[in-house]
Parts: C-alpha cells; structure tokens; sequence
C-alpha cells in the first residue's frame, strides 16, 4: 500500500489530496464570489461590480466553475455501488486540466483586452492556474487519487 489507512475513504477510494480541494475552490472562485456578494445583501451588487466589471465575465466565471464544483460533489459521492459516477469521477483529472486550460485562455484575453499592461491579479491567477495545471499533471497522487477502483 502506497498511502496511509487515513487517506482513504469508507469505501476504500483515495481521498483527493487537500491541494486538489483548493484548486478546485480556485476555478470556482466566480462562484465564491457570488455568493459572498449574496450574502452580503445590500453591498452584493457593489462587490460584484468590483470584481467583475464586466457581467458578462461574470457569467463566463460561473460556466467554468460548474464543472469544478460537481467535481467536488461527486468526489464525496463515489462508492463501490455507484459505477456511473466512479466513472465520471475517473475524468476529473482531465476535466480540472481543460478548465484550467479555458481560465488560463481567459485570462490572457483579459492581458490583451488591457493591451498588454500588467496587473497584479492576472499575474497572481496566471501564475496559480499554472501551478495547478503542472500539479495536476505531475502529481502522482492526484492521478491515484481519480481511480474509480477502491482497494480492497
């Protein structure tokens, strides 16, 4: 065994790693948003027009965040008698890699709709959706992780 008792669930899957969460977190971060600006009643609309200008982008957000947060649903879903999503969950590697992949594009349309000019936000999320996309696809615990075979 190449994991530790703990690192495993009730059904025997390998939990994702706690970087994979984050990560996760990080592509929804439209959705985070949302819903701190719902939460905040009556400065909602304030924070969302700070943070994205553009509602459009807004929108854009919340489409890419989607496939990460079922991601996240499935994950505590799988167990030995739910092959569909065993299935659907052995992708998740490859799904967080094309969402990555679309925010990264996203963010240099947003470098070169400022015409080049840096910002610090789209360095620090270039520079993070980079991170996670080299982790994702070097990690080795995060490709065991997306097996759909628990160990018996």
């Amino acid at each position: 065994m190449r994991y530790a008792l703990e690192q495993y669930d009730k059904h025997g899957f390998l939990k994702a790693p706690k970087l994979v969460w984050l990560g996760w977190l990080f592509l929804a971060k439209a959705w985070v948003v949302f819903v701190v600006a719902g939460a905040s009643r009556e400065s909602g609309s304030k924070i969302l027009s700070i943070v994205y200008p553009d509602h459009n982008m807004l929108y854009l957000g919340l489409a890419m965040g989607v496939p990460s947060i079922l991601l996240m649903w499935m994950v505590g879903l799988r167990s030995p008698e739910r092959e569909w999503i065993n299935k659907i969950v052995a992708y998740g590697k490859s799904i967080t890699l094309i969402t990555a992949l679309a925010q990264l594009s996203q963010t240099f349309y947003h470098v070169y709709l400022a015409h080049g000019a840096f910002s610090w936000t789209n360095g620090a999320v270039m520079l993070l959706l980079l991170w996670l996309i080299i982790y994702f696809t070097k990690s080795r615990s995060v490709r065991d992780s997306f097996q759909n075979v628990p160990v018996q």
